[in-house]
């Protein structure tokens, strides 16, 4: 089997779920599942399979998790919000917090696979042990490309990724097939309004399918997160990489099919980061390193904040496919947060 995802190189939302969808292959128990890009001017976003067809499993995929027993369904102690969500309202006192992680910790003991724990583990947590400039810091401790506004109360889990489980899972396999491969754009959760907010900062506002979206928001599991202790967690392809507010983010494109945990493995890379480095031989290291593995270059896509101080809006803005020896440096690989 193969599909040629909607979009191309410019598109975060394809580079996300091109990896998001990968990953919903492999739990199906498909075999060889292979991630990559066509070898030509315009570069198609392409995956390989063998097993079902990617429209079934991403349907049944949405339609497990649209169930009251999914983690994606769970909410906090007596609330609505989501449980694992990364970026909550932080409880107030130290029993909240205890709370908070034991009902965590039961969920976790429950039926969950390998990519379900991928994706709470790369979302990250609320950091209750984040603390800088003497107040606790917890959306630190969350995925920098977990991006949902949190105005009037919501998040990410309970407000986003929940909801769009039931719109995806209640869509044909042949609306999913259209919305993955772009022949349509079915935009039901944004209700296809010109300020949409289906993708989530994967593009800016706009009518996105929710099937392609569905995909992306699972490709964040696909991304690295290494939490810190006092410090913003480093979340792969963000750069800076420590910034609470990502300037951009980078994407490595190889000139090869990759496996979805090849691919993962390799954005778990310093070297990644290192292409923006102000240093001449840093950056001449990471290239070098990354050329050896089949690495023809990287995306890089500028990542704009806007909204209000209490409640920022991050998005990524449209990207520009770079080979390594032509890599712009203009954005420091540093750690400053």
């Amino acid at each position: 089997m193969n599909i040629m995802l909607a979009g191309g190189l410019n598109s975060a939302l394809t580079h996300f779920a091109l990896v998001g969808l990968a990953g919903i292959l492999e739990e199906a128990d498909c075999q060889r599942v292979r991630l990559g890009w066509t070898d030509e001017a315009s570069a198609q976003p392409i995956l390989t399979w063998e097993g079902d067809e990617a429209s079934v499993i991403v349907q049944a995929h949405a339609s497990r998790h649209a169930q009251g027993d999914s983690w994606v369904q769970a909410k906090v102690p007596n609330g609505k919000t989501g449980l694992f969500s990364p970026r909550i309202k932080p409880p107030e006192t130290s029993s909240g917090w205890s709370a908070l992680e034991d009902q965590r910790e039961k969920a976790l003991t429950s039926e969950l696979t390998e990519l379900d724990l991928l994706m709470i583990t790369n979302l990250g947590e609320p950091g209750y042990w984040v603390i800088a400039n003497k107040e606790s810091q917890p959306d630190r401790a969350a995925s920098r490309w977990e991006m949902k506004t949190r105005n009037r109360g919501e998040e990410f889990v309970g407000n986003r990724l929940a909801p769009l489980a039931e719109v995806v899972a209640n869509r044909s396999t042949t609306s999913i097939q259209d919305g993955l491969t772009g022949k349509t754009v079915t935009d039901t959760a944004g209700k296809g309004q010109p300020d949409s907010r289906t993708s989530t900062g994967l593009t800016p506002p706009g009518p996105a399918d929710d099937a392609l979206a569905w995909c992306g928001l699972w490709g964040i599991g696909g991304f690295t997160v290494v939490p810190a202790v006092s410090r913003v967690s480093a979340t792969a392809g963000a750069s800076p990489l420590r910034a609470l507010h990502t300037k951009n983010a980078l994407i490595p494109i190889a000139d090869h099919m990759l496996s979805f945990t090849a691919w993962r493995a390799l954005m778990a890379e310093s070297s990644v980061n290192e292409l923006t480095s102000a240093d001449d031989e840093r950056r001449q290291a990471a290239a070098n390193q990354l050329s050896h593995r089949g690495i023809a270059g990287a995306c890089q896509f500028r990542v704009r904040k806007g909204g209000s101080s209490s409640a920022p809006e991050r998005m990524i803005l449209g990207g520009e496919f770079h080979p390594l020896e032509y890599f712009p440096h203009g954005y420091p690989g540093d750690n400053s947060d």
